[in-house]
């Protein structure tokens, strides 16, 4: 074998362990490297006239050899690697090498927490690279962007991965493409900008899909974490830590604990949240990371006042003991400098502060506040929101309410700022969480004033901001069509197989239902993505609410319900003025409202025996009684009721109260805005729509088209997704007499079947609906799941964001029968103008059992 085809082998075998490394394979690399780097090593001392080319090749093995070492602890010195590379190099007088060298010099100080030092590396083998050598200026310009990042500069950070792109892609290797794509998401949800980050993420692990060193997953749980999406980024995060630990990534092994502990302090899980820190904080130590070390510590301390949030605040005593921890911990953090834009020293404070208020050392909060900085650009949201949290609980906690009012409206402005950038109801809903703090700080210090309209104006400041509103945009996005489709598809084949009968029917058909499901979670991420482009929603005042009343004249209330220290309280708004009610024990009325609604389920079932149907009808009538007298009676509510509640309150059958029997009631989750009064619906267009399997359907949507001069009935294959899609955006009145079901997971997949599969809550975003009514004529689509932030989320939801007057829905199973019956005297009282919670009052005076139905709608006439 002559000495160029050993040049050859060498280069190959070069290669194969450098693709190991790229693909996070370190242990088998080594098998590679450790007899490569002695076999080059013992060549390169011999006389040859190929030395220089092994002594080059000799410096790569060496720098490659010590990217597997410094994954793998004990298997080498990378230190050491990297010297003898540097060495050849010099020998070689190869200024390309040796800016090989610097890069992974560099990569060591990076990965050991020392970003100055590696930028500066990094920085140096740039200079010394040239453009045409794209792996070497792609992995450079990717590190030296991370360097940036630690450092706080996200801008540039942006900039050098953008180049890393452009040299990834003439490079044509999927999976430098892939890290580039990666980190340019990466940088863009650091600047606030998350659906293109979630792009980004998708498109590199369309070019990498086997990956699986835990990189993917940790950036894209981390943009999950900011995003507000805390469960699905647990999900990634319990996915990519053992990925993360195989492939030696101590680092981004502490930085995705730290992400756990994060996920679990924003569920609620303190304790796991505690756990999470603290073994982050212990390997970042081990590390020394001190930046990202301090910043756990924070985090640690960030859980203990959550904790007490829920469970009580320790005594002054105490607070003081924790305040004086969390300085400790800023002044360390003032020393190590910021990670991922967030500062330890920042956090720290703030938390200080809150602990000096509950201790009621206000002066020393106020001293520590000034310390922070009034604008934390660049810094996460969470943490930009938090300082008006602390802001405003100083203030109140002094006594100066307008101080506490404006840092208040300050922290919603940045949340409604940051909400403008997403374009999917769920985005939308999630991002809500990071204004919980901020809503819990004006709702205590409002109800502390005793004063009714305070109250009212801060529950609406928070449920409007957490509501928000949809896309005025609808997305053309055909790999979403398609989606959308597949699952449509598959759910209608499972709904015609004959599973009652035949048991590997019902195995298929459970198959095409998880298909469906896997299918609808893609769909759900690639809604993630889309950029906003909707209105701010202003939250609605007490004064317009009280200004309104009066211009009615009818005795019409308000009420907007709460649960404060444990109670269900209203503030009453009628004619005359507001007041705050005092109702029940929050735990008593949950539980009622559970039974009441199990009660429901078998009221509406025929196949319940008679005897059984009539102890449940009985149990439903005393548990609407009891929660009667305990939320409605007090309110001395004469004529129309205006709800505004959350869970469990909003998914109460309201219409059937016995007080609120033929009286108009409607529901919502907040006092909205933009639905416009009534005058007459005699022209109105209208389409009434059977879907499959509802045995008295048809006669229901004949009967209900024929009340409205010029309605259409669609039975059978007329009634599919698209067409009723399309109704929904240009006609005035739409009846669904449509078998429905509400998903509690994943609520924007609540559907209701049509003719040729269902049509889903998620695929009706977009869609600007002309102040139309409604109606769901079918099984419990009126069903909602509350969100971490407290807004439901479901179908009638959704319909009402996108402009619905109001929707007529059922909150637990509805029978045909009673559908078919009273749904025509609605539509009846509807034409004739009444207003739709009015019709519906009407339709079911005279019906002997409860009805689930209820009219979900906001007073009307407040402008929009």
């Amino acid at each position: 074998m002559t000495q160029h085809d050993d040049a050859a082998r060498y280069t190959d075998r070069l290669e194969r362990a450098r693709e190991l490394c790229v693909r996070a394979q370190h242990a088998a690399a080594l098998d590679i490297l450790v007899p490569l780097v002695g076999e080059l090593t013992e060549a390169v001392t011999g006389e040859s006239s190929h030395a220089d080319g092994l002594r080059r090749l000799l410096v790569r093995a060496l720098v490659t050899r010590s990217t597997a070492v410094d994954a793998i602890p004990g298997e080498g010195d990378a230190g050491g690697d990297l010297e003898q590379a540097a060495a050849h190099a010099a020998l070689l007088g190869d200024r390309e090498l040796a800016a090989v060298v610097d890069g992974q010099r560099g990569l060591i100080f990076l990965r050991t927490g020392s970003p100055t030092l590696a930028h500066r590396m990094f920085t140096s083998a740039l200079s010394g690279l040239p453009r045409t050598n794209h792996r070497d200026m792609a992995i450079t310009l990717i590190n030296r962007g991370s360097a940036s990042i630690d450092l706080g500069d996200v801008n540039v950070g942006l900039r050098d991965y953008l180049g890393a792109q452009e040299h990834a892609r003439k490079l044509g290797h999927p999976y430098y493409v892939a890290f580039a794509d990666h980190n340019v998401g990466y940088a863009k949800s650091l600047l606030g900008d998350l659906p293109g980050a979630l792009a980004d993420m998708d498109r590199s692990y369309q070019h990498a899909p086997d990956q699986d060193d835990g990189i993917p997953l940790l950036g894209k749980a981390e943009v999950l974490v900011e995003a507000g999406l805390w469960t699905e980024a647990d999900a990634a995060l319990a996915e990519a830590i053992p990925q993360l630990q195989r492939a030696g990534f101590r680092l981004d092994l502490a930085e995705a604990e730290y992400f756990r502990a994060r996920t679990f302090l924003g569920l609620r899980r303190f304790a796991d949240a505690k756990r999470w820190g603290a073994l982050a904080r212990r390997h970042f130590e081990d590390g020394g990371h001190a930046s990202w070390a301090v910043t756990a510590r924070a985090l640690e301390l960030e859980v203990e006042v959550a904790r007490a949030r829920v469970e009580g605040t320790p005594s002054p005593a105490v607070c003081r003991r924790r305040a004086a921890a969390a300085l400790d911990v800023a002044d360390r953090g003032a020393s190590t400098g910021a990670v991922l834009g967030r500062e330890p020293a920042v956090e720290a404070r703030l938390i200080a502060i809150q602990w000096l208020v509950s201790a009621a050392e206000l002066d020393a909060a106020r001293a520590v506040l000034d310390e922070v900085p009034a604008r934390l650009h660049g810094a996460p949201l969470s943490l930009r929101v938090q300082r008006c949290v602390v802001a405003a609980e100083l203030a109140f906690a002094a006594g100066d309410r307008p101080a506490g009012l404006r840092a208040v409206r300050h922290g919603f402005g940045v949340l409604a700022a940051h909400r403008t950038r997403l374009g999917s109801v769920e985005s939308l809903t999630a991002a809500s969480v990071h204004g919980l703090g901020l809503n819990w700080a004006d709702v205590d210090a409002a109800a502390r004033t005793r004063r009714p309209a305070s109250l009212f104006d801060a529950l609406e400041r928070g449920r409007a901001a957490f509501a928000g509103a949809a896309r005025v945009t609808p997305p053309d996005d055909p790999v979403a069509a398609e989606l959308l489709s597949t699952a449509r598809a598959l759910l209608a084949r499972a709904r015609d197989l004959p599973v009652d009968t035949d048991p590997a029917a019902a195995r298929e058909a459970a198959m095409l239902r998880k298909r469906a499901k896997d299918t609808q979670h893609q769909l759900r991420e690639r809604s993630w993505q889309r950029p906003g482009d909707a209105s701010v929603q202003r939250p609605v005042h007490a004064r317009e609410v009280l200004g309104r009343l009066v211009e009615q004249s009818d005795g019409a209330v308000v009420a907007s319900f709460a649960v404060i220290q444990g109670r269900v309280v209203a503030v009453r708004a009628g004619a005359q003025g507001m007041t705050l009610v005092d109702l029940a024990d929050a735990a008593d009325v949950a539980e009622r409202i559970r039974r009441v609604r199990a009660d429901l389920q078998i009221v509406s079932n025929d196949l319940i025996p008679p005897a059984l149907h009539r102890v449940a009808v009985a149990s439903l009538g005393s548990g609407l009684r009891h929660l009667d007298d305990l939320l409605v009676r007090p309110l001395r509510a004469e004529g129309a009721l205006y709800v505004a509640a959350r869970d469990p309150l909003i998914g109460l059958p309201w219409s059937s109260l016995p007080s609120r029997r033929g009286l108009p009631t409607a529901v919502n989750s907040y006092v909205a805005r933009g639905r416009a009064v009534g005058s007459g619906a005699v022209d109105a267009r209208v389409v009434a729509a059977a879907g499959p399997g509802v045995p008295r359907a048809a006669d229901e949507v004949r009967a209900v088209a024929t009340v409205w001069p010029g309605g259409a009935a669609w039975v059978a294959g007329a009634a599919t997704a698209s067409a009723v899609r399309d109704a929904l955006g240009d006609h005035d009145v739409v009846h669904l007499a449509a078998h429905g079901r509400h998903d509690a997971d994943n609520p924007l997949f609540a559907q209701v079947g049509l003719a040729d599969g269902p049509l889903f809550a998620h695929e009706l975003d977009g869609l600007r609906l002309p102040q139309s009514v409604v109606v769901l004529s079918a099984c419990e689509v009126g069903g909602a799941t509350p969100g971490l932030a407290g807004e439901v989320l479901g179908l009638t939801s959704v319909l009402l964001r996108l402009g619905a007057r109001a929707v007529v829905a059922s909150v637990a199973p509805l029978s045909d029968e009673v559908a078919a019956e009273v749904m025509p005297r609605f539509h009846q009282r509807l034409r004739d103008g009444a207003e739709p919670e009015e019709a519906l009052a009407r339709a079911l005076e005279d019906v002997e059992e409860p009805v689930p139905l209820v009219c979900f709608a906001s007073l009307p006439g407040l402008a929009a």
